[in-house]
């Protein structure tokens, strides 16, 4: 399948394959919030919890969702959405496990409700996890195991060390589906010996189908991958209602049905240029980012929860590992100015514009930083937002309307096809934060509707 646009930078930092176990620390600093839904805490100050116990509960999708407890310990509920865990316990206690053949609908929904797996499911009805209802039973799930984004955890590393999950948790997708669903496995390359390993493992089940995708920015946006799907398959309308989760939702569907184990820990990167060894960590779900946190050069690095592209500055390098997180970038900060730069012929830089050395043997980016690299600038209609963007917008026109605080014309010229990549931010060569500006227009729109709808109730 092909989509349009598209970017993937060549910078230092890739981490190694090897996935190596972080220790347990002394307290684990637990973020109520899962893919975008607030819990409230179950349990009270001071109390001791056992392994997978709630820690807070959520309804917001129509059902009860339960955030366990990644190890048993005694909680400190701490301001906002937020938890301590003092002294954790090592220990894992499975639960129950079932059987693909042998378990119900019921019995598959309230087990990944309550294991903190749901909403690691992305559903084209809602925008984010999908509500339980059998009404609302998806034609096609989709489990992705391309991460193109620089700096997040490899699909390929996910599939070598839970393999047996991934496979049983496949297997487990038709008792949430409707009759005659189909699930699609995208992949780099089914030719690829990993690839064929799976086509093996599966064979016989007729309702899998495997896609390839390109290794390409930002593939693996669940709104990027349902475009292309439609495109490709012509069962896929655009009022089916799909489900889409990556390899890392798929171990943890596998990890709660098969062996009763809630969401615990998760495959993290630690990388970038600001990283002294990059590599792949297993973490237990609130272990401090300082744990891990190694700084090249004692140098002051900012912190990035996710990739360059669409990553998060943390407050802290003592928050924690939160459920879904899958990458930490850390990227050095400026300390002094760099004089004239512009002699340089950038032997160590990249750039989308190709207006380095690097560009004519492949180097890679040694000397990204916080900087900006140059003074804003106003927008020079270069066009090179346009090229990259999967959405097929204009993020120049719209960057004008926004600018010009017309943001009814904005929606109308596309922005809310947004996927919020981030590509047009990075390759902007006035340094102009077009994503931002995007989703804030979104907020403010949003917000004039909710104001207006409130209005009308009033009214009546």
């Amino acid at each position: 399948m092909k989509f349009h646009g598209g970017y993937l930078p060549r910078i230092v930092g890739r981490p190694s394959s090897v996935v190596d176990e972080v220790a347990l620390p002394q307290r684990l600093s637990i973020d109520l919030r899962l893919g975008g839904i607030g819990y409230k805490p179950v349990v009270t100050d001071g109390q001791r919890v056992e392994f997978g116990e709630p820690l807070a509960e959520s309804d917001e999708v129509g059902h009860r969702l339960c955030l366990p407890a990644p190890a048993a310990g005694t909680v400190r509920l701490a301001d906002g959405p937020f938890a301590v865990l003092e002294n954790p316990q090592a220990e894992v206690k499975p639960g129950t496990g079932y059987r693909p053949e042998r378990v119900s609908r019921t019995q598959t929904v309230k087990a990944l409700s309550e294991g903190g797996v749901w909403p690691f499911f992305w559903s084209s009805e809602t925008g984010g996890a999908p509500t339980a209802g059998d009404d609302e039973l998806p034609q096609a799930i989709v489990v992705n195991v391309v991460i193109s984004e620089p700096f997040r955890a490899r699909g390929k590393v996910i599939l070598r060390r839970s393999w047996n999950r991934i496979v049983e948790g496949i297997k487990f997708l038709p008792r949430l589906m409707a009759d005659y669903g189909v699930i699609y496995i995208v992949l780099t390359e089914v030719r690829d010996p990993i690839a064929r390993m799976m086509v093996s493992d599966l064979a016989g089940f007729a309702w899998i189908r495997f896609r390839p995708v390109p290794l390409l920015y930002p593939v693996e946006n669940p709104r990027v991958l349902l475009q292309m799907l439609r495109k490709k398959e012509a069962s896929i309308t655009g009022h089916s209602k799909v489900w889409i989760t990556d390899v890392q939702g798929i171990e943890a569907v596998g990890g709660c049905l098969a062996d009763g184990l809630p969401v615990h820990q998760r495959v993290v990167v630690a990388s970038g240029p600001g990283q002294t060894n990059p590599r792949h960590l297993l973490a237990r779900v609130g272990t401090p980012i300082s744990v891990f946190a190694e700084p090249s050069d004692q140098r002051p690095v900012r912190i990035l929860r996710g990739g360059i592209f669409t990553g998060a500055a943390v407050d802290s390098p003592e928050e924690g590992v939160r459920y879904d997180d899958d990458g930490f970038f850390f990227l050095p900060e400026v300390t002094d100015r760099e004089f004239l730069s512009f002699l340089r012929p950038g032997f160590d830089r990249t750039s989308y514009s190709r207006t380095f050395v690097s560009s004519l043997f492949g180097g890679k980016d040694r000397r990204i930083s916080t900087s900006l690299r140059g003074e804003r600038r106003p927008c020079i209609t270069c066009g090179a937002c346009e090229t990259v963007c999967p959405a097929r917008i204009l993020p120049q026109v719209l960057h004008r309307y926004i600018h010009r605080e017309l943001y009814e014309e904005a929606q109308k010229t596309g922005l809310n096809a947004c996927v919020g990549c981030g590509l047009c931010s990075h390759v902007c060569p006035s340094k102009l934060e077009l994503l931002q500006q995007f989703l804030d227009a979104k907020a403010l729109l949003q917000a004039e509707r909710e104001e207006a709808m409130e209005t009308a109730g009033k009214g009546e």
